[in-house]
């Protein structure tokens, strides 16, 4: 049976909690340039509050999608677990 080893499974954690934390940042600075007081008011300028919206958009899309891959890489590692613990194959 092949395990990864540890310190890949630590650098996948941790490059994927940088990620979180960079997509964070975006979410939260687009959502000040178009939701909050730094808002683009001027007319000419709506469209770029529109490019923030879809950078949050996009953002919360890329953070669904890691959150997805470290829900599937901790159940991976509990059915090893299990099959360690139970002696299966």
């Amino acid at each position: 049976m092949s395990q990864k080893p540890q310190n890949a499974s630590v650098e996948v954690q941790t490059a994927r909690d940088d990620a979180l934390a960079i997509l964070d940042d975006v979410v939260e600075e687009a959502r000040y340039k178009s939701l909050g007081d730094g808002r683009i008011r001027t007319p000419e300028r709506e469209r770029i509050r529109a490019r923030f919206l879809r950078v949050i958009i996009s953002a919360q899309a890329e953070r669904r999608k890691l959150l997805a891959d470290k829900d599937l890489d901790e159940l991976a590692e509990e059915v090893e677990q299990l099959k360690e613990e139970y002696g299966h194959d």
